[in-house]
């Protein structure tokens, strides 16, 4: 029986809220608040933490990409790898990023170059990563619970699904569950 994208999307959703459901607010917006501190600490001005930060994008969305990627095999084998397979996925595709990481870096920043105020480039940069760090550790958290072995009787039910209609929806509710936790972060500037 095939499952449309809209059956989809409201599973996905109903499994993203039971995941994150014991997230609060208060925890992810500290955790968040801590990464950014740290980096801040880490660079001795401005001008290198624009480009920390940029860095920390750049791997990140690529490694959000990674996060789609290893749920797409999943779903086109329809099978459950072992956590130690998607951890070994994951770590190929981070040593991949890393090889590339300048160059990848170039990109966002002629992206987030257009921001002429700098002031606003940083809260755009900051703002961006805290939603991407988010939104990858509910994918992260999502993937391996999805091939847990008490999970993957239920998880079946995916794989009657089109498996970019799942990938399409996985990465929209995750950015839409991350800008909820998110919401009322204030990063003090």
């Amino acid at each position: 029986m095939k499952i449309t994208k809209e059956e989809v999307a409201q599973v996905l959703s109903v499994l993203l809220d039971q995941l994150t459901s014991q997230w609060t607010k208060e925890k992810v917006h500290s955790d968040v608040t801590e990464v950014i501190m740290k980096m801040r600490v880490q660079a001795e001005h401005d001008d290198e933490y624009l480009q920390l930060l940029l860095a920390n994008i750049a791997f990140a969305t690529e490694s959000t990409y990674a996060l789609q990627q290893v749920l797409d095999v999943i779903l086109t084998k329809k099978s459950f790898p072992s956590a130690a397979a998607v951890e070994a996925m994951m770590k190929e595709a981070q040593t991949r990023i890393h090889e590339r990481l300048a160059e990848i870096t170039e990109q966002y920043n002629t992206h987030f170059a257009q921001i002429s105020d700098e002031t606003e480039r940083k809260q755009q940069l900051e703002r961006s990563y805290c939603a991407i760090l988010v939104a990858n550790r509910i994918k992260t958290d999502f993937i391996l619970s999805f091939i847990h072995k008490s999970n993957q009787e239920m998880m079946k039910g995916f794989f009657a699904a089109d498996p970019r209609d799942v990938l399409e929806a996985f990465h929209h509710l995750t950015g839409v569950y991350a800008s909820m936790l998110l919401d009322g972060l204030d990063l003090e500037y």
